[in-house]
């Protein structure tokens, strides 16, 4: 573990920011091939000049600022910048329904939608775009599809100047609302604040003995809280590297680039790596593997 127990998440980036500057955060796999890394000075820059624009708004305080779209270093740069700015974060599957999205936008009345990339096969962003609250401002993210009414990310962290006196929460302050799927009917909206997500990311760094060597791969939705909470708040809390999956074409080359340290799944997922070993074997030596309870697991071996 890294630094200590006290503060938010917040205060932790702000000391990575400080204290290694210079150290790749968000390694990026781009649709061309190559791999864009983003450090942790790069990462709150980009951050700190988002946030400003957001501040330039005037919204009411703690107004819910949304996130549809795929893991990317700028899904979670656009996440500090909601956090910096002083506002509330609330992620959409970019899967979900139109009626599913417009109930969300609606609930927690969404003021702006950053909007990132998407995959055009899956997501539902055709549909969704249709339900967009009218009186929210949009946002595209770099690599995102072409969005009507939405301004640049690109363009406005050109424009505008870092934002330097940055909200500080309190542990009691609401960070961000993570709504379920709305597979069993309306979502419902959990309230997160900055303490427990900072209070489970510590005690996960006891668990797993996180180091800022550590090095994760995200590929499960960053709009669900396994993968926000395990991913995004410990690799803020400890300072590790985070990698992205580009597709599920890309899953094997994203998998052995980030030679992760530790990796967490869904038992389909373990049952596949399973299976492809098997595969490999043969038959009198498969009996010799066994599964076991899904966790988190800390690779010895490089992919």
């Amino acid at each position: 573990m890294s630094g200590t127990d006290s503060g938010t998440l917040i205060h932790r980036f702000l000391h990575w920011e400080r204290t290694q500057p210079d150290a790749v955060y968000l390694p990026e796999p781009t649709p061309d091939g190559r791999v864009v890394n983003h450090t942790w000075k790069e990462v709150g820059d980009e951050a700190r000049r988002m946030a400003a624009w957001l501040r330039s708004l005037q919204l009411p305080p703690r107004s819910a600022i949304s996130i549809v779209g795929k893991n990317g270093a700028h899904w979670i740069t656009a996440d500090l910048a909601i956090w910096l700015a002083g506002h509330v974060s609330v992620p959409i599957y970019p899967t979900i329904s139109a009626d599913t999205a417009k109930y969300v936008f609606e609930h927690c009345d969404v003021r702006v939608v950053f909007v990132g990339k998407l995959d055009g096969k899956t997501d539902g962003w055709s549909e969704i775009s249709k339900v967009l609250p009218p009186h929210a401002r949009l946002v595209g993210l770099p690599m995102s599809p072409p969005v009507l009414r939405a301004l640049p990310w690109s363009d406005i962290v050109a424009d505008v100047a870092p934002l330097q006196d940055v909200y500080l929460p309190s542990p009691n302050d609401l960070a961000t609302i993570i709504y379920t799927s709305g597979s069993t009917g309306q979502p419902k909206g959990v309230m997160h604040s900055f303490g427990t997500i900072f209070a489970y990311a510590t005690q996960s760094g006891i668990f797993c003995g996180f180091t800022p060597e550590d090095r994760v791969l995200s590929y499960l939705p960053l709009a669900h809280t396994a993968e926000r909470s395990f991913v995004e708040a410990n690799s803020l809390r400890h300072g590790f590297r985070v990698f992205f999956n580009d597709s599920l074409a890309t899953f094997a080359q994203d998998l052995q680039r980030a030679r992760p340290t530790v990796f967490i799944s869904m038992p389909r997922l373990w049952t596949k790596f399973y299976q492809s070993v098997c595969a490999k074997l043969p038959e009198d030596q498969q009996a010799l593997l066994h599964t076991s309870a899904p966790r988190p697991v800390r690779s010895s071996r490089k992919f």
